[in-house]
């Protein structure tokens, strides 16, 4: 009997800590806390997300028989800033009503924009090809093998942080934050405890597949730049559609056209622009399978890099000051602390499409 009776505490412990980390995962938006300083989940996951992007980006310039030492270096002193700027550069323009309102408050407030990100790092590129020699078509299509990877861990960070919110749903699927540190209530207190598709988790499963499809068609490449191509053209096609489960405010631009929808069509030429380019290319592309990824990750003199790669995006995603949302405690020029991560702005135009 006494076997008995304590058989189901033991059965049900393993399923309350399932409740508790599992599915209610994306309200721990705060990993921990030093002092005054806050490291979201999201610092890790997007530090985890840069440094495997980084990681499959090398194996790919291994497989095609780049220096990998050398390009890992490139990456860090080149790509890296390049990212950040464009990261940042496009958050501010989200909100370019507010930057001509609040100028200094709407630069120095945390916010990263994806497709900025990818701009910035095209522009990186550019930069890399003419350093390094090597043709812009064959350096972009190991980003486009990476990217993916990186996104689906990226968006299970935005589903912690709350960021990238989906709308209101009776789906079983739905999720419900009730987090005061996720986004979603910051930026939302009317969806606080209200059940939204959890459109990051979307983004997560769709960017896996896309990863699984790329690695399998690797050895069957036609040319320079049709990774690339094939990555900006089912980008921003899987954008245009996660548009239909997403709620967050991504600017207007005219009527019902976001700033995503400009970019991903932007994208969308650009992709067929790679696959111009590389068809009437004549270099021949060789993909040696032979190499793995492995064969980087354990590699002493690369591994230190993809980990910088990583720690840098990790804290410059996740780490907060005095409260999730901002990064510095008194700001200059007399403007309140804790300036938040979403300008009047913003907050206006998503009040207004909450009463439509």
């Amino acid at each position: 009997m006494a076997s008995e009776s304590t058989s189901p505490s033991r059965v049900e412990e393993p399923r309350g800590f399932f409740n508790r980390w599992v599915l209610d995962f994306h309200n721990r938006t705060v990993l921990f806390r030093v002092g005054n300083w806050l490291f979201t989940t999201y610092a890790f996951l997007a530090g985890s997300a840069f440094a495997a992007g980084c990681a499959v980006s090398l194996w790919y310039d291994a497989m095609i028989g780049l220096d990998v030492v050398y390009m890992a270096k490139l990456y860090l002193f080149i790509l890296v800033p390049a990212i950040l700027i464009g990261l940042r550069s496009f958050s501010i323009m989200l909100e370019w009503r507010e930057l001509f309102r609040n100028p200094l408050q709407t630069i120095i407030k945390p916010g990263y924009m994806l497709h900025g990100g990818i701009a910035g790092g095209l522009v990186g590129f550019v930069i890399i090809s003419q350093v390094s020699g090597v043709p812009l078509l064959r350096l972009l299509d190991g980003p486009a093998l990476c990217l993916p990877l990186g996104e689906a861990i990226a968006r299970l960070g935005c589903y912690v942080y709350g960021c990238c919110w989906g709308r209101p749903t009776q789906s079983r699927f739905g999720v419900r934050y009730t987090s005061p540190d996720s986004k979603v209530v910051r930026a939302a207190p009317h969806l606080a405890n209200v059940k939204i598709h959890p459109a990051q988790l979307y983004a997560l499963v769709i960017y896996l597949g896309m990863f699984a499809v790329f690695y399998a068609i690797l050895p069957v490449l036609p040319f320079d730049g049709a990774l690339a191509g094939l990555y900006f053209i089912l980008h921003s096609i899987s954008r245009l559609s996660l548009e239909f489960f997403r709620q967050d405010d991504r600017g207007k631009l005219w009527g019902k056209i976001t700033h995503t929808n400009m970019y991903s069509f932007a994208m969308i030429l650009l992709g067929l622009g790679f696959w111009a380019a590389g068809s009437a290319s004549s270099a021949v592309l060789s993909v040696d399978m032979g190499h793995r990824l492995v064969h980087v990750l354990t590699n002493g003199t690369i591994a230190p890099w993809i980990a910088l790669f990583g720690t840098v995006f990790g804290f410059a995603y996740g780490v907060h000051y005095g409260k999730v949302g901002s990064w510095i405690q008194k700001p200059s020029g007399g403007m309140k602390p804790n300036v938040d991560e979403l300008s009047m702005g913003a907050a206006q135009r998503m009040e207004a499409q909450a009463e439509e």
